[in-house]
């Protein structure tokens, strides 16, 4: 018997984000004009929630245990390396990549929010 998926609401928050992805990803790719903030910032800000969340399911899947959760220390490293990625070293590399502190603002607070819904259960 299939037992129920724990993390219901960080579940749906998750989905509710990867449609917002690709709701602004369309926006782009159809030169549909909006607020900066929606192109700039928002994806980064649902990024880690999402990626937590695979990695959180990577862990269940190994350990074989759901009631396991990440704690902050790995939350917070899953941020920083995103922000050394993302906004320190690709901007060196590749002129489409500009390094903005407001995106790891975003990183940082999609972590908080990760943390705080996989505490709810």
């Amino acid at each position: 018997m299939i037992r129920k998926l724990p993390l219901q609401l960080l579940h749906f928050y998750v989905l509710l984000s990867f449609a917002v992805f690709l709701v602004v990803q369309s926006l782009k790719f159809f030169s549909i004009f909006g607020p900066n903030w929606i192109f700039h910032h928002l994806n980064d800000f649902l990024a880690i929630p999402m990626v937590a969340t695979l990695c959180l399911h990577g862990v269940w899947l190994i350990k074989k245990d759901r009631s396991i959760r990440l704690n902050g220390f790995t939350i917070l490293s899953l941020v920083v390396l995103f922000s050394l990625v993302f906004e320190y070293y690709l901007p060196q590399q590749d002129y489409r990549y500009t390094g903005d502190v407001w995106d790891v603002v975003c990183y940082g607070l999609g972590g908080l929010i990760f943390y705080f819904l996989q505490k709810i259960d």
